[in-house]
């Protein structure tokens, strides 16, 4: 008995150190197969995404298209790197993106580069999606939980996304 209360103190204690250190994140579930390979994104709710280092990047996800169908890319400019709206509203409801600065289909390959030079230091949120003449996909997005001392969420239908340089 007092070995069982031992290790479940031992365990809370562990917990609420690595929960005061920063926060334990599940791993990301991707709602589509076509996961991001470029940029990279990061590993906490937090830090999704990760500097970039040019103002036209070249996106690049995990082919997944079959005979006939093509990609779809699009760019949202955004405030921040969470949704607007972030984890606080429901579950399921879809968030803004931000607002539309780039979209490209009929993409036969797993990337895209973008066709306009964005802005220095601004988030953008991506997304990919396939087609198949008028049939579409959902963009892809993924989920992450967070677990920490002050909160508990989980982030979802996130977009994938960057953070241009300052210059």
């Amino acid at each position: 008995m007092k070995t069982n209360i031992k290790i479940l103190m031992v365990t809370v204690l562990v917990a609420c150190c690595i929960s005061a250190a920063g926060c334990i994140t599940t791993t990301k579930s991707y709602n589509t197969d076509a996961k991001p390979i470029s940029p990279e994104l990061g590993s906490t709710p937090l830090k999704y995404y990760i500097v970039i280092n040019t103002l036209q990047p070249e996106l690049r996800w995990k082919d997944i298209k079959s005979e006939g169908q093509t990609y779809d890319v699009c760019v949202w400019e955004t405030a921040s790197q969470l949704q607007d709206k972030s984890w606080w509203g429901p579950p399921l409801v879809h968030k803004s993106w931000g607002n539309q600065v780039d979209y490209a289909e009929g993409i036969s390959e797993n990337y895209h580069k973008v066709g306009i030079q964005l802005k220095p230091n601004t988030c953008y949120h991506w997304s990919v999606r396939t087609r198949k003449g008028s049939d579409v996909s959902e963009w892809g997005s993924f989920g992450q939980g967070m677990i920490s001392l002050i909160v508990i969420g989980y982030d979802n239908r996130v977009p994938y996304g960057f953070i241009t340089p300052e210059k």
